[in-house]
């Protein structure tokens, strides 16, 4: 880390990439990879493993068919998904060491994973699982400010009822730093991809979705991407910012080549498919 880099940091300790992730990632990367050996490295620790297939077996992936094992997993979710839940994993076991409730965090951060994974897909343009995994950790700096500054809470609470000022900035004016800068670098630290680590440091910065300076088209597109998933699961949980969607609705609309209208299509879209899972999930008991 740089002078620069502890300078913005301002204290806040990023956590440091788990060993058995930067494992995984090195046999993904391999030219032929080795299923049971993944499975193996995964399986270390029974209850982390236990946690993965709990996340694999979530009515929200739909898989339709029920997961016992990280073998049935790797089957069913393929690599990319496999990760995405290990990376899940490893990421809440990091940040969850604090007396912070952070259930309501998660739930966001993976309902809105959920949501760009799908709209990847339909948008096209961006692969469906970078979208889950920028989904996953664009916000993650705010569980790590608010272990950091006591005030934070309210520096959170100023931001989203701010209609003038950009988020991040609001959080930079108050404590030198903003989520989106603690996000990036602990993108990069545990590896992920460029386009993920820029498009996470410049996620508020709506002005980019029209004039785009500095990070390349998927950035783009991903930010775009995770606007409207983040409207649909904050709407679908009921912790929806109204004066951030009015921001970023039309940059992002611009950015995917869509008409505003259609962008709310999309979005009341997602929002019915995840009400709909949660009435099926709760009938069934």
């Amino acid at each position: 880390m740089n002078e620069t880099g502890n300078r913005v940091l301002r204290g806040v300790s990023i956590p440091a990439c788990p060993a058995i992730l930067t494992q995984l990632m090195g046999e993904l990367k391999s030219t032929s990879i080795n299923s049971k050996k993944i499975a193996l490295l995964v399986s270390q620790d029974a209850g982390f493993s236990a946690i993965v297939i709990r996340m694999a077996n979530s009515p929200l992936l739909g898989n339709g068919c029920r997961i016992s094992s990280i073998t049935d997993a790797i089957e069913t979710l393929g690599y990319d998904s496999l990760t995405n839940l290990v990376r899940e994993a490893f990421l809440q076991d990091s940040i969850n060491g604090n007396k912070l409730s952070l259930d309501r965090f998660w739930d966001n951060s993976r309902y809105t994973a959920i949501a760009g994974k799908r709209l990847a897909s339909i948008v096209g343009r961006v692969n469906p699982d970078t979208a889950y995994t920028f989904g996953l950790f664009h916000d993650c700096g705010i569980p790590l400010l608010a272990q950091r500054y006591s005030e934070y809470k309210n520096v959170l609470r100023e931001a989203n009822k701010d209609a003038e000022r950009i988020f991040t900035d609001v959080e930079e004016e108050a404590l030198g730093t903003s989520h989106a800068i603690i996000g990036y670098y602990l993108a990069r630290a545990w590896g992920l991809a460029d386009a993920i680590t820029q498009g996470i440091l410049r996620h508020h910065d709506y002005a980019q979705l029209e004039d785009p300076l500095h990070i390349n088209s998927e950035a783009h597109r991903l930010i775009a991407i995770n606007v409207i998933a983040e409207y649909a699961a904050s709407t679908h949980l009921r912790t929806v910012q109204d004066a951030e969607w009015m921001r970023a609705r039309e940059a992002a609309a611009f950015c995917l080549g869509y008409a505003a209208s259609d962008v709310d299509d999309l979005a009341d879209d997602l929002i019915y498919q995840f009400d709909e899972t949660l009435a099926h999930h709760e009938e069934r008991g």
